[in-house]
């Protein structure tokens, strides 16, 4: 089967906020007994950085000023009394609390402190007990601020570096230079977290595989005991949409040369795009999880019920949207949401779980949905004939070719219903 371009979509969620719905009132009365069934994951999104980036559509903005920051916070400690409101969170359990953005530490140390207090006391989370993650940049990587987070228990930082090579930093738009990234990780290797991940990105104009080589060689100098490495897009309402085109062939070949490097190196591959240093002891399949996310441009998980204020990538919303959850009193209403059938339920734990090296638990989907995963999606026989993936100790699992193809594979497994959806949207 010829393949033009492997590069089609990431899924890292399903359904994709381009299929959610407004809602003028959202009714959660009825989604506290759901709370219990899972550990739970708070999840604060901090949508300012330093400047955007050129690649970049996520929920963000530029950075304006402290006294804007402080307003948010405000505002987000007015979206956790609200949740307390209306959801009991009597005995549930939290398994982690993450911190993503945009850049959550362009915050300075008294506003972050802020938003670990309100964990703390409006969640009642034992910063000793659960997983801390945070994002970060390399000019907003301190000394003083992982000084800090080490106090507070974090024990994961993730710092998008994208490249070790000034030409490509400045082809994505980045505004940092090397020099910084290798300060930022000398202070963190300093300083030691449990995980220190590294991002980076293959696909850049001008790129090769001998610039690409030398990044990953730069990233693994560190010892991190995660990579990620994206592969580049070109999404409407970014920096670089319209600056050069990606050639998705050369990207695709270098896709094969970061998986050999990286297993030279020791790592094991988890996903299309993760290497980590330690491979997990046992697998678990997820797709089930409940998050809740304070903020604005975070997304919740209830249930079945997926909800978020309006999904949008350009500037002049998101700062919009941003002004206006300042205010808000009530965090509720006039929201987007998707509340998934028993279709896209299944649908979810197969993404979730494919694109995963664990793979899909057979006995677990029959367990949960009561049916057979091959009569519900026959289209996995396609995915056997092309040899994408193969079954194996009771579960599907995706090959090397099929690892691959993850961006290539994931539409396909995207219901009519949605993808009507998500065609219609108009982010006007």
């Amino acid at each position: 089967m010829a393949i033009h371009n492997a590069y089609r979509q990431y899924m890292y969620s399903y359904p994709h906020k381009t299929a959610y719905q407004y809602i003028e009132n959202l009714d959660l009365s009825e989604y506290s007994s759901e709370l219990a069934k899972n550990p739970i994951v708070l999840y604060f999104h901090i949508p300012f950085c330093e400047n955007k980036c050129g690649y970049c559509n996520l929920f963000s903005i530029p950075w304006e000023s402290d006294e804007k920051i402080d307003s948010y916070i405000e505002a987000v400690k007015r979206h956790a009394e609200n949740y307390r409101e209306v959801l009991d969170f009597e005995g549930v359990q939290f398994k982690s609390l993450i911190f993503g953005g945009g850049t959550p530490l362009i915050l300075s140390i008294n506003q972050l402190e802020k938003l670990f207090d309100i964990a703390e006391g409006y969640f009642g989370i034992d910063l000793r007990k659960v997983s801390i993650s945070i994002e970060t940049s390399p000019n907003q990587t301190t000394i003083e601020k992982l000084m800090f987070l080490k106090s507070r228990n974090v024990n994961r930082v993730s710092i998008g570096v994208q490249s070790f090579v000034q030409k490509e930093l400045d082809k994505l738009k980045r505004f940092h230079n090397t020099d910084k990234v290798e300060k930022a990780l000398k202070d963190l290797k300093y300083v030691g977290f449990d995980t220190l991940n590294i991002d980076l990105i293959y696909g850049i104009e001008s790129q090769s595989f001998e610039s690409l080589r030398y990044s990953l060689e730069r990233a693994a100098s560190y010892e991190p005991d995660e990579i990620f490495v994206y592969p580049l897009y070109k999404r409407p309402n970014t920096g670089i949409f319209t600056d050069f085109d990606i050639n998705t062939e050369l990207q695709y070949r270098m896709y094969f040369m970061i998986c050999e490097f990286l297993k030279d190196k020791g790592y094991f591959q988890t996903s299309m795009r993760r290497f980590v240093k330690d491979k997990p002891s046992k697998e678990e399949s997820c797709g089930f999880e409940n998050m809740i996310a304070l903020g604005c441009g975070g997304r919740s998980y209830i249930g079945n019920l997926h909800f978020c204020e309006r999904y949008t990538s350009k500037q002049s919303k998101c700062m919009e949207l941003i002004d206006k959850y300042i205010k808000r009193k009530e965090f509720f209403s006039r929201l987007s949401f998707y509340k998934l059938n028993s279709d896209e339920l299944k649908r979810r734990f197969i993404i979730k779980n494919l694109f995963y090296y664990g793979g899909v638990p057979l006995a677990e989907y029959k367990r949960l949905f009561g049916t057979n995963l091959y009569e519900d999606f026959p289209i996995f026989q396609k995915f056997s004939s092309e040899e994408w993936i193969i079954e194996a100790k009771g579960r599907i699992k995706l090959t090397p070719l099929g690892l691959s193809l993850s961006d290539y594979i994931g539409p396909m497994l995207i219901s009519d219903a949605v993808l009507e959806k998500m065609e219609r949207f108009c982010d006007d």
